[in-house]
C-alpha cells in the first residue's frame, strides 16, 4: 500500500466490519490524524470532505468529529446533499456545457414533483402510459423513481426501455409502455431544465453525467479537497463510487468504511457490490474484529441455519439459544397486548429501562402503532417511533389554518364546509367547546362561493346559550378576519394567524413540527408557483388541495436524542438505518412474510440499475434476493441486541390469514413461551 511520503498518511484505506464493530470510531481516529497534519502544515481544514449516508447519520457523525477534534472545521455532507450543492454551485458551467438557458434553479419537494409530473403526463396516460392495476398517481411515482435509479447508476434515461423490456415480463402489458416511459421522462427532464427546477433525479443526472466528467469541475475538486472520509459506503449509490474513483486518481487521502451485513438501502439505489469491485481492491484493507456480543456469539450461527434452512438436519443446542423467547398468540390484537404487558412487567420489576427496549416490525400499520402507544403511555412508559411520518392533514391546527384562508381570500367558498368552520373555532380559541362551535357554525356561518362569512353571534336567536366566554372568543376571531388581511400574502397571513391564535396556546413539539412543515411547504409552493407563472388564486387553491390530500407529511415526535428514556418503535429499515442498539428487542409479527421482502424499502425494478445486473427479474431471482436480504438483516439485528430477543407471533395476521413467513421455524427454538 502506497503512503504519502510528505505526511505519512495512508492514501487509500478500506475499513470493513460488521454492525457495532467500531467503523465510525476508526474513521474519527483517522480524522484526528488528518487534523494533526493540518496543524503541522497549516493546510486548509475545509479540505476534509466527510460523507454520511443520510441527514441523521451526518449529524451524529459531525457531532462526534467536532467533539473529538475540539471543534475543527470540515465539510460534512450526504451523497444527495453533495450532488445538490455542487450542481447549484456549478450551474453556470452546466448551462454552458449543455448549451441551454435557464433561471437560477430551485429545488422541487417530492410532493411538488409528483403534482407537476402528473399534470405534464396527463395526455400520455390516455395513450400507452398505463400499467395494469396501477393508478396514474402511483405510476407517476414509479416512473420518477426509475429516473432516480438510472441517475444513481449513471445510466441515461434512453437505456431504460431496453433494460425494462429485457428484464421484466408483465402479463397483459402494453408492449409500448417502456418506450412511453422514456418519452415521459424526456419530456419531464426538458420541462425541468427549461424552468430551472431541480429534483433529486435531475440533480443526480446533472452531477453524474455532465458535471463529474468535466475537466474544469475536476480541477475544482482537486484544488478544494485533499482528504475524503466516507462512512457506510455499502449504502451509497454507484455514482458516489465514480466520484470516489476520481478523487483517488487525484491522490486524495481516502478512507471508506463498509459493513458486509449492511446494505439496508439495497433496492433504494445503493450498489454495494460495485463499491467492492471498484474500491476495495485498490485500498489497504483493515478488518475490524466482530462486535463482542454474547447473544450474537452464542446464537447467530444457529439462527441463520434455521431461518435460512442451510442444513435441514441441523439440531441447535438449546443452551446457545437461551436469549431467544417467544410470545405467541392466536390473534394479532392479543399479540399487541401481550407484547405491551411483557414490557410493562419487566419495567415495573426494574429488570430493564424503557430506553433499552426496541420493538421492531417488518411494517408498522396504524393499528399496531396506536395500540402499543396507548397501552404503554397509560402506564407512564414513553414510546417513540423512528421516522414517524403523519400527513399534515391529520392535524386539526393545520386544517383550521386552511379553513381560515378560505374565509379571508375571495372565491374560495367551495373549499369550506360548516364542519370545517366548527373545527376551526375550537382549534383557534380554547374557550369555544365543540358543542358551541357546532351551534355557531350552524347558525352564524354564511356559506357563499365568492365570499363566505362569519356572522355576529347575535345572529343566533338563542345567543345566550353560547356563554359569554364562547361568544367573546368567537367575536375576537370575527374581528380579526377583515378584508384588509387580503393585502397580505398567504405566507404572511399564516404566520400572523399562528402568532395570534396558536402561539399563546403553548403548543407541544408535535404541533409545532406540523406548523413548521406547513410554513415550509407553503413557502416552497409559492416559490414554484411564481416560477411557473401561476395566478395567485390558482396557487392558493392548489396549496389547500395539496395539504388536504395527505401527501405532505411531518414527523410529530422529537428526535431520539431529545427523548431520554423511551421505548423505541421502528420498522426493520428504520431501525437498521438508525444504527442503534438495545438490550432487548421485540420482533413483532415474526411469522410475517414481510421479514424477507423489501416492501417499501425496495423500489420497482431497482435491481436492473445495479452496475453488475445481468438476467431476468423473475420469481427465482426474487427468492434469491429475499434470502440474501434476510441473512443480512438477521446478522445486523442480532448484533444490535445484547441480551434478549422476543419472537412475537400471532397465528393470524391483520387480515385473518395464517402466517407462513420464513422465520416461522424460529418459534420452535425459543426457551420460554408466553401463550394466549
Amino acid at each position: 500500500m502506497r503512503n504519502d511520503s510528505t505526511n505519512g498518511l495512508v492514501t487509500k484505506k478500506w475499513v470493513q466490519g460488521n454492525s457495532l464493530s467500531g467503523k465510525s470510531e476508526y474513521l474519527i481516529q483517522q480524522f484526528l490524524t488528518i487534523d494533526k497534519f493540518h496543524n503541522q502544515n497549516n493546510s486548509n481544514p475545509d479540505s476534509v470532505l466527510v460523507f454520511a449516508v443520510d441527514a441523521d447519520a451526518r449529524k451524529k457523525l459531525s457531532d462526534r468529529l467536532s467533539i473529538a477534534s475540539g471543534g475543527r472545521s470540515f465539510t460534512s455532507v450526504t451523497p444527495l446533499s453533495f450532488f445538490e450543492r455542487e450542481v447549484i454551485l456549478f450551474f453556470p458551467l452546466l448551462m454552458e456545457k449543455l448549451n441551454w438557458r435557464s433561471q437560477f434553479p430551485i429545488l422541487l419537494r417530492v410532493e411538488n414533483e409528483q403534482e407537476l409530473a402528473t399534470q405534464l403526463w396527463n395526455p400520455l396516460f390516455n395513450r400507452h402510459l398505463k400499467m395494469a392495476g396501477v393508478s396514474n398517481m402511483r405510476l407517476t411515482r414509479r416512473i420518477l423513481d426509475l429516473f432516480l435509479l438510472a441517475a444513481y447508476s449513471g445510466k441515461p434515461i434512453e437505456q431504460i426501455p431496453q433494460l425494462l423490456e429485457t428484464s421484466i415480463d408483465l402479463p397483459n402489458q402494453d408492449p409500448e409502455l417502456w418506450d412511453e416511459i422514456a418519452i415521459a421522462l424526456s419530456q419531464w427532464r426538458d420541462y425541468c431544465w427549461e424552468k430551472g427546477l431541480l429534483t433529486y433525479g435531475i440533480i443526480t443526472e446533472l452531477f453524474g453525467r455532465y458535471l463529474l466528467p468535466d475537466p474544469k469541475y475536476q480541477a475544482s475538486l482537486r484544488s478544494r479537497y485533499k482528504f475524503l472520509l466516507m462512512d457506510d459506503v455499502d449504502e451509497y449509490p454507484a455514482i458516489a463510487c465514480d466520484f470516489s474513483l476520481i478523487m483517488l486518481n487525484f491522490g486524495v487521502t481516502s478512507i471508506f468504511t463498509y459493513n458486509p451485513h449492511g446494505s439496508a438501502r439495497l433496492g433504494l439505489g445503493a450498489d454495494p457490490t460495485y463499491w467492492q469491485e471498484k474500491i476495495e481492491g485498490i485500498c489497504e484493507l483493515t478488518s475490524l474484529p466482530n462486535n463482542v456480543n454474547p447473544l450474537a456469539d452464542s446464537s447467530l450461527a444457529s439462527i441463520l441455519n434455521i431461518a435460512l434452512n442451510l442444513d435441514p438436519f441441523y439440531i441447535p443446542d438449546p443452551i446457545d439459544l437461551d436469549g431467544f423467547l417467544t410470545i405467541e398468540t392466536h390473534s394479532r390484537g392479543s399479540l399487541l397486548r401481550s407484547v405491551a404487558e411483557v414490557i410493562i412487567a419487566a419495567i415495573a420489576s426494574e429488570k430493564i429501562e424503557p430506553k433499552d427496549i426496541a420493538i421492531i416490525a417488518p411494517g408498522l400499520d396504524n393499528i399496531a402503532s396506536y395500540a402499543l402507544r396507548e397501552i404503554l403511555t397509560k402506564k407512564n412508559i414513553p414510546i417513540i417511533c423512528l421516522s414517524d411520518q403523519h400527513p399534515l392533514s391529520n392535524s386539526a391546527l393545520v386544517r383550521s389554518l386552511l379553513t381560515l384562508l378560505t374565509l379571508i381570500y375571495p372565491r374560495l367558498g367551495h373549499l369550506v364546509t360548516r364542519d370545517q368552520v366548527a373545527e376551526m373555532l375550537t382549534s383557534l380559541e380554547s374557550a369555544i367547546d365543540p358543542v358551541r362551535a357546532g351551534m355557531l357554525s350552524d347558525r352564524c356561518f354564511a356559506p357563499d362561493v365568492s365570499e363566505p362569512k362569519l356572522l355576529p353571534s347575535q345572529t343566533y336567536g338563542e345567543w345566550y346559550r353560547l356563554s359569554y366566554q364562547a361568544s367573546n372568543a368567537y367575536e375576537q376571531i370575527r374581528a380579526w378576519i377583515t378584508p384588509e388581511l387580503r393585502s397580505l400574502s398567504p405566507l404572511q397571513l399564516l404566520d400572523r394567524a399562528i402568532q395570534k391564535f396558536l402561539v399563546p396556546q403553548k403548543l407541544g413539539y408535535a404541533q409545532l413540527s406540523n406548523l413548521q412543515k406547513l410554513l415550509e411547504t407553503a413557502q416552497s409552493y409559492w416559490q414554484i408557483g411564481d416560477r411557473l407563472g401561476w395566478q395567485e388564486q390558482s396557487i392558493l387553491i392548489g396549496f389547500i388541495d395539496l395539504i388536504r390530500t395527505g401527501i405532505v407529511t411531518a414527523n410529530p415526535q422529537p428526535p431520539t436524542t431529545y427523548v431520554d428514556n423511551s421505548v423505541t418503535l421502528a420498522t426493520i429499515y428504520q431501525y437498521r438505518m438508525a444504527h442503534t442498539q438495545h438490550r432487548w428487542q421485540f420482533w413483532l409479527d415474526t411469522g410475517s412474510s414481510l421479514w424477507s421482502q423489501g416492501g417499501s424499502a425496495a423500489l420497482f425494478a431497482a435491481p436492473l440499475f445495479l452496475k453488475g445486473w445481468q438476467g431476468i427479474l423473475d420469481s427465482d431471482y426474487e427468492s434469491s434476493v429475499n434470502k440474501q436480504r434476510l441473512d443480512r438483516l438477521l446478522q445486523d439485528l442480532i448484533c444490535r441486541s445484547s441480551e434478549k430477543i422476543y419472537l412475537c407471533y400471532s397465528e393470524l395476521n391483520t387480515a385473518g390469514q395464517e402466517q407462513i413467513g420464513d422465520l416461522i421455524a424460529l418459534k420452535e427454538i425459543a426457551t420460554t413461551s408466553v401463550i394466549n
